[in-house]
């Protein structure tokens, strides 16, 4: 009846709207799938900063901790008279075997250093390693009216660290 329209309904293939209405379905899908990734890669990055601030601090921190918990005494900084807390960016204190040692942070260099004075003759000793590297802000606080308890705070791309240290010995 109609050989015309049978001809044309017999034809395989597809139309330009059709190519055009999935060629803008596909992209907006893929639109959707790349920006996902781009997030999920922002917030690893983030969390890789971080990671790697919170490991800075944890080894800084170890590695003064070890050795003034075996100080005899801390020397600087001492509570003040008034019995208000003190801060500084440096801790000097006499080890067990009578040398006196300071931690000091070098802002410019954005280091924590470690100064060894000997028990007897001889010149001071820095040590040619930094204790720790990238730290942005150091302070040792001196809480304690025997001076036995010292804070140390630290803070790395805007993470921060507290470690409170009591000395063992006397």
């Amino acid at each position: 009846m109609y050989p015309r329209y049978n001809q044309a309904r017999k034809r395989s293939g597809v139309t330009l709207v059709e190519i055009m209405v999935a060629s803008a379905i596909l992209a907006f899908i893929g639109g959707l799938v790349g920006h996902w990734f781009f997030i999920q890669r922002q917030q690893q990055r983030r969390l890789f900063d971080v990671s790697d601030a919170q490991q800075a601090i944890r080894q800084a921190s170890w590695a003064m901790m070890q050795e003034l918990r075996t100080a005899r005494s801390i020397l600087f900084p001492r509570i003040n008279t008034d019995n208000s807390l003190r801060s500084d960016s440096k801790v000097v204190f006499k080890s067990f075997s009578g040398d006196i040692i300071c931690y000091y942070y070098v802002a410019r260099d954005q280091e924590i250093r470690r100064c060894k004075v000997p028990n007897g003759p001889g010149s001071p000793e820095i040590d040619p390693d930094p204790v720790a590297k990238n730290i942005s802000q150091v302070m040792f606080t001196a809480s304690d009216d025997g001076n036995r308890l010292i804070d140390i705070f630290m803070e790395v791309k805007g993470t921060f660290g507290l470690e409170t240290v009591y000395l063992m010995n006397e």
